[in-house]
């Protein structure tokens, strides 16, 4: 909520300068309307202020009027990559993967199943091509709409095969979800060992309280949907 206040104040005080100073001042009010749409986002909108579709491609008037802060974005994404000198991905427990945004060559070795939780990046159809691609969008920091959450972090459990999650770094909103799998496939217990063992491997890896306890809520409904099978075995 804070985070959304300040990038609406922020796109007012550009307006406020552009008009201020005139001329070609008046080219921040693109940047300023984007921050202000994805302040609106924040504030109660959520991710759909970016228009990503299911297959991952985004809607050409939100790419257009979001532009300066996707630029921003993708700057953020290779600053934090040389910031921390992080991999690119790396694996959480066995055939689980972790990431940032990576092109389609960058993907771990026999990858066939992709979870993609930006909301900000679009997907390009390479990532697609022969893979099992599922679009979760959230907006940064946040977490996206628990039944929807829940309902592929089972089924994705399910998958045998390599699964590569993915955010823009790989730290929060795809590790939220890395850590739901964890849970599903019995190698975490709750949120604060999952936590931990993503964190062995990937260190940069932060939940936020939302996002932890999302995972605590998924958690327990797994033990709650566990009991009556135990107590009727």
């Amino acid at each position: 909520m804070r985070f959304g206040w300040f990038q609406v104040v922020l796109g007012l005080v550009l307006i406020g300068c552009a008009g201020w100073i005139g001329g070609p001042a008046w080219a921040l009010t693109w940047p300023a309307l984007a921050v202000i749409a994805v302040g609106l986002g924040y504030l109660g909108l959520g991710p759909g202020v970016f228009g990503k579709r299911e297959d991952g491609s985004l809607r050409t008037p939100h790419f257009v009027l979001l532009f300066p802060y996707h630029v921003v974005a993708w700057l953020r994404v290779r600053w934090d990559a040389w910031r921390h000198r992080e991999d690119a991905w790396n694996e959480v427990a066995p055939g689980l993967y972790l990431g940032r945004i990576v092109g389609a060559e960058a993907l771990p070795p026999g990858t066939r199943v992709v979870v993609d939780l930006t909301s900000e990046f679009a997907c390009g159809a390479a990532m697609r091509d022969g893979r099992d691609y599922h679009c979760l969008p959230a907006l940064d920091t946040s977490v996206p709409r628990y039944a929807d959450f829940a309902r592929l972090a089972r089924a994705i459990a399910a998958h045998e095969g390599p699964v590569y999650v993915h955010c823009a770094a790989g730290h929060g909103r795809s590790a939220t979800f890395a850590a739901a799998l964890l849970i599903a496939r019995g190698q975490a217990g709750d949120v604060d060992e999952a936590e931990a063992k993503l964190r062995a491997a990937r260190p940069t890896v932060h939940l936020h309280r939302g996002q932890r306890a999302m995972v605590q809520r998924f958690a327990e409904e797994l033990r709650a949907r566990a009991t009556p099978s135990l107590a009727t075995a």
